[in-house]
């Protein structure tokens, strides 16, 4: 008579102990190497899904800039320098660039948890970016939280702005896969980074000059840069933090006791 199978877990890379104390290993032509290679190995998985996280983004977006100001070309105008950038229209973009954040922040955390399973080791299909949809209410706040503290910065120190987008750039999955708060996931998020900032700005810089290179190809180029991004962060997360995975081991039968062990490997979004 079979047995059932048991369910065995492992963190893959780092933990919770190591990225606050900083001991972790983070090569940034490492990084961009791998996710360069997960990039090209699942692009025909991950872009339809990035693709629909960008629409879903400028719908919301342009609709709240709809909403507050009637006409959201009133927006690029005043950037284009043809009419005056006033407080009403200042205050209307950041309320629409909150919103979409908000709104669209499952699939975010989706596409998050999708660049955190390539690294990982396992594949994807394109309808895993829907997965962040069960811890849509943590995500949701830990990112308000996030983009107000950013925007109150911003107002007078732009760059620190900037830097906390890269310090809290692992609370979405803290929250995802360590199930934390949305505070200690910032807090986490900011003391993991700050252990290896050098590292972390190299490896920024290249994401800054790769996005400006996507925009530059009239946005065509977003199509392989935004997945780029997410695998990015998904080998940072990894080794930081670490992956928690499940493995399911069947134990052999007196009738199979010539046959292998056998074991399946779970993926990240059924731990």
């Amino acid at each position: 008579m079979n047995e059932q199978p048991k369910e065995k877990t492992f963190i893959l890379g780092g933990s919770i102990e190591k990225a606050v104390s900083g001991q972790f290993e983070l090569s940034p032509v490492s990084v961009l190497q791998e996710a360069w290679k997960n990039t090209v190995k699942h692009f025909f998985v991950f872009s339809p899904a990035i693709l629909l996280l960008t629409f879903s983004y400028m719908a919301v977006f342009f609709l709240a800039l709809q909403i507050q100001l009637g006409d959201p070309a009133v927006l690029f105008k005043a950037f284009l320098g043809e009419t005056e950038l006033t407080t009403k229209i200042s205050y209307a973009a950041f309320v629409a660039g909150l919103s979409a954040q908000v709104i669209v922040s499952p699939l975010t955390a989706g596409a998050s948890l999708m660049g955190m399973s390539h690294a990982a080791g396992l594949k994807c299909r394109t309808s895993y970016i829907f997965k962040g949809i069960a811890s849509a209410g943590m995500v949701a706040l830990v990112t308000i939280l996030s983009e107000v503290l950013q925007g109150m910065v911003n107002i007078y120190l732009p760059m620190v702005a900037l830097y906390l987008s890269m310090a809290f750039g692992m609370s979405i999955l803290l929250v995802c896969e360590k199930k934390v708060s949305p505070l200690q996931a910032l807090l986490l998020s900011f003391r993991a980074t700050n252990k290896k900032l050098a590292s972390m700005l190299l490896i920024h810089i290249v994401i800054m000059l790769a996005l400006v290179f996507g925009i530059a190809l009239y946005g065509v180029g977003l199509i392989v840069v935004m997945p780029f991004i997410f695998n990015v962060k998904g080998i940072i997360y990894r080794n930081m933090f670490g992956i928690t995975l499940k493995v399911m081991v069947k134990d052999k039968s007196r009738d199979d006791e010539d046959k292998p062990d056998q074991s399946v490997q779970n993926d990240i979004f059924n731990a």
